[in-house]
């Protein structure tokens, strides 16, 4: 099973070269983080003659013009939308989210717990905010 190429570059001409480095013969599946014009497909159908999956996150997907998906179906590559990375990694672990948790249910000020976990006060106040809505 191949891997999937994900190309993030939000400029054309960096993406353009982005695809003549990462996409050869091999590549299958390919996911855009941009919303596909003509020349980045033709880019693409050129550099990875192979390709049979063509994806982008479901903002772009709705986005992309219909010739677009249409052209791509002609040529027997499926495009659909993925979300691949939904939304920004959280810094704090679970375990640390749960010892907030911990030390709230202990009656430990939101100050407290931001010293005592040494992580900031306005996160300490954003999951105990959260935790209210999901009780409410």
């Amino acid at each position: 099973m191949n891997d999937i190429i994900v190309l993030r570059s939000s400029q054309n001409d960096v993406l353009l070269k982005e695809i003549q480095a990462k996409l050869n013969d091999r590549v299958e599946e390919v996911h855009l983080s941009v919303r596909p014009t003509i020349n980045i497909i033709a880019s693409i159908l050129t550099a990875a003659p192979k390709i049979k999956q063509i994806s982008c996150p479901p903002s772009l997907f709705e986005r992309t013009p219909k010739k677009i998906k249409e052209a791509l179906e002609k040529v027997n590559v499926s495009f659909s939308s993925i979300l691949l990375t939904p939304g920004r990694p959280r810094m704090h672990s679970d375990s640390k989210i749960v010892e907030i948790y911990a030390l709230n249910q202990k009656r430990y000020s939101a100050k407290k717990i931001s010293r005592e976990l040494k992580i900031p006060l306005t996160t300490v106040y954003y999951y105990l905010n959260k935790k209210n809505e999901t009780v409410e």
